[in-house]
């Protein structure tokens, strides 16, 4: 976070920014503006409110659906292991996004050549690669609802970081949507054990608030630098996705065997059925990743998460339709889900 307390702001049609004295507030070079921005000017204000970001919100919430649902299947499909390994898989879904990127910038003719590298996105990849990884490890022990669930906390960890760290007010209203939050958890491990689900170890429940964290941490920070680092919002969204594919391939180097990897790769290649839930889920994993980084811009991370909470209605209905021996949505669960939106209202409505 070091890095984040000094964000250099510069028009978003520049190129990199020369080396110079910051010593003044303000300093003009040859060819731009470079402005310091003390660490008690960053904002985290809303830009945009929940309508005018309507479009964005049901984007989110369709693709999220269809992620969830389709990287359930992709494991199913092989007995419950994913057909190439995870850590590929995640590769592929950034490298994916910064094709996108690259499409997008060539259509709309934003110019990449004069965009300088970024380390201040390491962080927030570093933490989203980690977050992914549990979460694909977490499917094939659990249904992505229960999964869902068990992450809300980090609602409570972002509203302790914005007081925390930002000096945010908090009302006790808002703590007290925050204490239903956490209650939703032990509701919702009690409906998993209630419809058989005995492996649902501590170990998963680590795992979970463990990804919360993190998941908090990255999206604080990618808000922190959309609403206060100059660059255009296409070039912030490269670096970030540069630094995941960078970390992935790296990981995914050091962690499998390259040539069982391989021959992963030719079988699913021949499966036509494999082939196509995969192309599914990078897809859908892709789009909804994108989606996020507007809605946290013109919102903020509190939406984000409350999107994820609204997701889980529909998830919990489609996964028990298309999976009913794996899901069943149960009078514990419904309870869980009741107990985590009255938690969500509380905290948007600050007072009664």
């Amino acid at each position: 976070m070091a890095e984040l307390d000094e964000i250099i702001a510069r028009p978003a049609d520049q190129g990199k920014v020369e080396e110079v004295d910051f010593s003044d507030s303000t300093v003009e070079t040859s060819n731009q503006e470079v402005i310091k921005i003390p660490s008690n000017a960053i904002t985290l204000d809303r830009k945009s409110n929940v309508r005018r970001s309507l479009g964005f919100i049901l984007a989110f919430l369709y693709l999220e659906t269809n992620k969830q649902v389709s990287n359930f299947a992709l494991a199913r499909s092989n007995d419950g292991i994913y057909p190439i390994p995870s850590s590929l898989l995640l590769v592929l879904v950034e490298v994916f996004k910064l094709l996108v990127i690259l499409i997008w910038s060539k259509v709309t003719g934003i110019q990449m050549e004069g965009w300088s590298p970024s380390i201040r996105f390491s962080l927030p990849a570093v933490c989203y690669f980690l977050t992914n990884f549990m979460y694909l490890g977490a499917l094939t022990k659990i249904s992505p609802p229960i999964w869902m669930v068990l992450i809300q906390t980090r609602t409570l960890y972002t509203a302790v970081a914005y007081k925390i760290v930002f000096g945010r007010e908090v009302t006790y209203v808002q703590g007290m949507g925050c204490i239903l939050v956490v209650c939703s958890v032990s509701v919702a491990r009690l409906s998993a054990i209630g419809d058989g689900q005995t492996a649902l170890p501590f170990f998963v429940l680590f795992i979970s608030q463990l990804a919360a964290i993190l998941s908090t941490v990255a999206s604080i920070c990618v808000e922190v630098l959309l609403k206060n680092d100059g660059r255009s919002f296409c070039e912030q969204q490269w670096w970030l996705y540069v630094w995941g594919s960078f970390l992935g391939l790296l990981f995914m180097i050091l962690k499998e065997d390259i040539p069982k990897l391989v021959t992963d790769v030719q079988e699913v290649l021949d499966n036509w059925h494999q082939m196509s839930l995969l192309w599914l889920s990078i897809i859908t994993t892709s789009f909804a990743g994108l989606c996020i980084p507007h809605v946290v811009k013109n919102l903020d991370t509190i939406v984000k998460d409350y999107l994820g909470a609204s997701n889980n209605l529909l998830l919990s209905v489609v996964i028990g339709a298309l999976f009913p021996a794996e899901f069943t949505i149960s009078w514990l669960y419904v309870l869980s889900l009741v107990i985590l939106v009255a938690g969500i209202w509380l905290y948007e409505k600050k007072t009664l």
